[in-house]
């Protein structure tokens, strides 16, 4: 143990029992112990019974706090002792010891033996009897053995969660490699025609390329999203499996105890990768562009300017691409929803009430018809949401304009039976799509459990799809505002908007 020459005093004599450290601003008890001025601070407030004061050391109680002024000697001596060639070498030796091998209860000083699952809290023996009286305590060695298991236990599921995303990511590269091989050949025979188109051969090709050219890179691009996703997934899935096994590895009981929750959060984090599904692989199909060029020779001049390019079509987007490009999670407006209707704190999920929610007045807020709008307005773009359905047997959803009417009784606010409003909707075990005041029986089979929104407000199109199938199209014109709309209209019933 280094000591001072000049004092004859050890670096151990010099340290705070509390922290264990050189004394800070230190002070003496009238018991004769000294102490770190914050320390012996912290322990008085840290008991019980705020107006008892004792000595961490001896135990010794004094009826009225002592006055705690700094022992200048005893400073005098600790500045000196810093100066000694090893102390701060000795000190570091002495905490490692200390952290590792003995920490110590801050309350008593005793070593700790013991953890509170009641409070998930480190104590030593002597807590047994104050403020965890009574709870599930357990010898540290026996906690740590056991959460251990609990993260042993996930190795297997994160082990296939990997596996499933590699599938998927070798999937995607699959897919761009056969677009760009697709799109390569028709566009190299797009070039042996062009000499037969004479005077219009330039424009021809160069719009047809064009058509080709932009799906191609409109599916890579999505593909490329797809894969970046799942290599962002892989990546945090390969850090939750190195900090697990890190964790597993880890055979100092404090330290592990101290991690386990963040491991947990980390393997909660991407629990859900492995329910990721792949869609069916899709290849762009160049035909129909192939076939135009083809006809053009024997077409009149006025071909070209009828002709429009061929956009990327529904039938090759499913709804996982669907979501990747355009997903929305809309947000529920509470100052729009009916008093029946009871909004979710996530702003996702509206429930039918049997009596009325205390909601303030509001101008937005609809008073006869049980519905309740989105916060998100819409007027340009794309965009594409999935409302979850499993808990409601009788509702409606869609759209609406942003001027509809929300007071009064009637066709006026309803959703659907008015020319400012479109809608899917459930009714007696049957589907319906309702657009002013005019329905249309749909054959939707099984028992869907969610149902997926695109609203394409240049084209003027919103399109309802039930597991990438395209159940209808209303067209309209979506350049006003419009916001998404749920009527939920079964008591006890709700309805919400997905999150992805």
């Amino acid at each position: 143990m280094a000591s001072s020459s000049m004092t004859g005093v050890c670096a151990d004599e010099l340290q705070c029992i509390v922290c264990f450290e050189l004394y800070e601003e230190p002070i003496t008890l009238p018991c004769g112990h000294s102490f770190c001025k914050v320390c012996i601070e912290q322990h008085w407030e840290s008991r019980e019974e705020a107006t008892v004061c004792d000595c961490p050391n001896c135990r010794e109680v004094f009826p009225i706090k002592p006055k705690c002024q700094k022992n200048v000697a005893l400073a005098k001596l600790v500045e000196q002792m810093k100066l000694v060639p090893g102390v701060n070498e000795e000190k570091m030796k002495l905490m490692s010891v200390v952290n590792v091998e003995e920490r110590r209860c801050t309350n008593h000083g005793k070593p700790i033996q013991l953890y509170c699952k009641g409070d998930e809290s480190f104590m030593c023996v002597m807590c047994m009897v104050g403020q965890h009286k009574n709870h599930e305590v357990v010898p540290v060695e026996i906690v740590h053995d056991q959460l251990k298991g609990v993260l042993a236990a996930k190795c297997p599921e994160l082990s296939k969660s990997k596996q499933h995303l590699e599938s998927q990511l070798h999937q995607l590269k699959r897919q761009v490699e056969q677009t760009q091989d697709s799109g390569k050949g028709t566009v190299d025979r797009m070039e042996e025609k062009r000499l037969a188109l004479y005077q219009y051969v330039d424009k021809s090709v160069d719009l047809m390329k064009s058509s080709v050219i932009k799906r191609q890179n409109e599916k890579i691009c999505l593909l490329q999203k797809q894969m970046d996703k799942v290599k962002e997934q892989l990546n945090s899935l390969q850090e939750t499996n190195s900090t697990l096994k890190a964790a597993l590895q880890d055979l100092e009981t404090i330290s592990f105890l101290q991690g386990y929750k963040d491991v947990i959060k980390r393997l909660e984090s991407v629990s859900h990768f492995q329910s990721l599904k792949m869609a069916q692989p899709t290849v762009l199909d160049f035909s129909k562009e192939e076939k135009n060029l083809g006809s053009f020779i024997e077409l009149h001049e006025n071909f070209l300017k009828n002709m429009k390019p061929v956009e990327l079509q529904m039938s090759e987007l499913d709804q996982s691409s669907l979501r990747s490009l355009y997903g929305r999670s809309p947000s529920l407006d509470p100052n729009s929803a009916h008093r029946r209707i009871k909004i979710s704190r996530d702003l996702r999920m509206a429930t039918r009430t049997e009596t009325d929610n205390q909601y303030p007045e509001h101008p937005d807020r609809f008073d006869r018809c049980v519905q309740v709008l989105s916060s998100d307005c819409f007027s340009s773009g794309r965009h594409y949401w999935e409302v979850d359905v499993r808990s409601s047997s009788l509702w409606g959803i869609g759209i609406c304009l942003n001027s509809m009417r929300r007071k009064g009784g009637g066709n006026e606010c309803e959703l659907g039976e008015n020319p400012e409003s479109w809608c899917l909707q459930k009714y007696e075990n049957e589907y319906y799509t309702v657009h002013n005041n005019q329905g249309t029986h749909l054959s939707v089979p099984g028992n869907p459990e969610r149902f997926g929104f695109l609203l394409d407000c240049e084209e003027g199109e919103f399109t309802c799809f039930r597991d990438s199938r395209v159940l209808h199209v209303f067209r309209g014109n979506f350049l006003d505002p419009v916001k998404p709309v749920i009527g939920v209209y079964g008591d006890g019933e709700s309805v919400r908007f997905c999150s992805f």
